[in-house]
Parts: structure tokens; C-alpha cells; sequence
């Protein structure tokens, strides 16, 4: 009877194939990732790129992993956050994102002039824009988000339009 017990606490090993997949799971459980910041996290933890290629094939095929579902979500949720669709951009080529596939999803970007209103409006609270240190600050953190030059001085002129009624 106990070497029965002991066969049945045994457990069944888990191959690298499945260790692999388990773990790239575990991260899109969490939150969309792209393919090549689930391929980087793969590899870091010391998969053969064989596996792990496979394993991407097989997110892929399963819809557990889509660079399309990614792109979209990125693109909501930094917009959300106030930034600019030259940032965003930037971020999407930088995650592994092919210029196809951010093409497909430029109609989903919002208005720059409307992010950056937004974030401004937030941002801007009972500052003398008239001072030039703090109006930089304001222009240099915007510019920094991915807005463009153009845009940042609408929005300023906007809020200082608003300011003096």
C-alpha cells in the first residue's frame, strides 16, 4: 500500500513545451502583450527559441495573443492617460509592432488637440502661464508626451483665452 502512495503523489512532469506556454499564459492573463515582449520574456527565462516559437504560434492560433488586440488597447489606454500619437507610435514600433498593423489602427486614435486639452486642463491648475519658466515646463512636458509644436500652442492659447474671461 505504500509504494501505491508514493506512485500517486508523484507528480506528472511538466515538459519545457508546457512550462513555456504556461508562463506566456500566466503574463496575457494579466494584460495584452505583444508578440515580441511575450517572445523577450520567453527567452529571458531561458526557453529555446525553438519552444518558443512554437508557443508563439500556438498563442497566436488560439487568439490568446494578437498583435491587432494589442495595438487597439495600447493606443485606448495611453490616449486615456494623455499622450500624443507620435509617442504612441513610437512605443508600438518599439514593442514589436509593424507599421501594417499600426496603419490598421490609426482611426482609433483620438484627436491629439482633444488629448492634449484634456491632459492640459488637468494639468494646468491656477498657474501664471505668462511666466515664461512655467510656460516652458508646460510646453517641454507636453512635448514629451509625443504632441506636436502646433498643438501644444493651441491648446495654451486656448487655455489662456479661457483664462482672461
Amino acid at each position: 500500500m505504500v509504494a501505491h502512495q508514493k506512485k500517486t503523489k508523484k507528480k506528472r512532469r511538466m515538459s519545457d513545451y508546457d512550462k513555456c506556454l504556461a508562463s506566456a499564459q500566466r503574463s496575457l492573463a494579466m494584460r495584452e502583450h505583444s508578440k515580441y515582449q511575450i517572445k523577450n520574456k520567453l527567452i529571458n527565462k531561458g526557453f529555446e527559441k525553438s519552444i518558443v516559437t512554437d508557443v508563439l504560434h500556438e498563442l497566436n492560433d488560439s487568439g490568446y495573443q494578437s498583435d491587432q488586440r494589442y495595438t487597439a488597447e495600447y493606443i485606448r489606454y495611453r490616449q486615456n492617460i494623455g499622450y500624443g500619437v507620435k509617442k504612441i507610435i513610437y512605443e508600438l514600433k518599439s514593442n514589436g509592432i509593424s507599421s501594417e498593423i499600426i496603419n490598421n489602427n490609426l482611426s482609433s486614435f483620438n484627436d491629439d488637440y482633444e488629448v492634449l486639452l484634456e491632459l492640459a486642463n488637468a494639468k494646468i491648475t491656477e498657474k501664471n502661464l505668462k511666466d515664461q519658466k512655467i510656460l516652458m515646463k508646460y510646453v517641454n512636458h507636453f512635448k514629451s508626451r509625443g504632441f506636436e509644436d502646433n498643438i501644444i500652442l493651441k491648446v495654451i492659447n486656448n487655455i489662456k483665452h479661457n483664462e482672461i474671461q
